[in-house]
């Protein structure tokens, strides 16, 4: 696909954790850690033993709270809130991510796995929150997480979105194969890249900045 064919989207939906900012930050390996945390004392497990079940679920679901919800019943709002608890100090305001999102033309949406109030936070501090029109949560999607095809159908159904039309960030790549097969174009944001060619990848860049910044240019 060429670059220029983003100057016809319409949409642009954007992953939070480790896209809209840097994994360098440390902000998901802070969750990370609350995770295993709350598993050891929710489930009376060593630590050692819950970071296994954690990433176990992870791997299994798309998200570790999706596991323990399916086979421990634990509270998902309990989990959020433990779990998002987490120092935000490295996490400054962008003017530069700010301005190449203002550039975007059409509907800016966040999709995150984590909860609303958590990426309204996180957004507050890069200083782009009022950048996005809507932030489709794991509660909006009753706790069914990405990659799950029914997270992003209903998500497709709740903004009235053309696939075709609407350009999708993240920094997984599994979290970007069922977009790609309903027809939207994904953008892979990862500093590690695999170096093999993936069908349902359509463009790759090393951050955010740098695939908004190719974009304005076709704009």
């Amino acid at each position: 696909m060429l670059i220029q064919n983003l100057a016809k989207k319409k949409n642009w939906l954007f992953d939070l954790d480790n896209t809209l900012y840097s994994p360098n930050l440390g902000i998901f390996s802070q969750i990370d850690q609350r995770m295993k945390k709350f598993i050891s004392k929710k489930l009376e497990l060593s630590e050692t033993k819950s970071f296994k079940l954690q990433k176990n679920f992870y791997k299994k679901y798309g998200t570790t709270l999706y596991g323990l919800m399916k086979h421990y019943e634990v509270d998902p709002q309990e989990f959020c809130n433990y779990v998002h608890d987490i120092n935000l100090k490295n996490l400054k305001h962008s003017k530069i991510l700010r301005s190449k999102l203002q550039a975007l033309p059409g509907r800016k949406i966040v999709y995150t796995n984590g909860d609303y109030k958590y990426a309204k936070k996180i957004l507050r501090r890069l200083g782009i929150e009022d950048q996005f029109l809507d932030i489709f949560d794991i509660t909006k999607s009753n706790y069914i997480p990405k990659p799950m095809k029914s997270s992003l159908n209903k998500l497709i159904k709740q903004y009235e979105l053309n696939p075709l039309e609407t350009a999708y960030f993240d920094d997984l790549e599994k979290n970007l194969m069922s977009a790609s097969l309903k027809g939207f174009t994904t953008i892979h944001i990862s500093e590690k890249s695999s170096g093999e060619s993936q069908s349902h990848i359509d463009f790759r860049f090393k951050t955010v900045i740098n695939a908004l910044d190719m974009i304005s240019k076709v704009l």
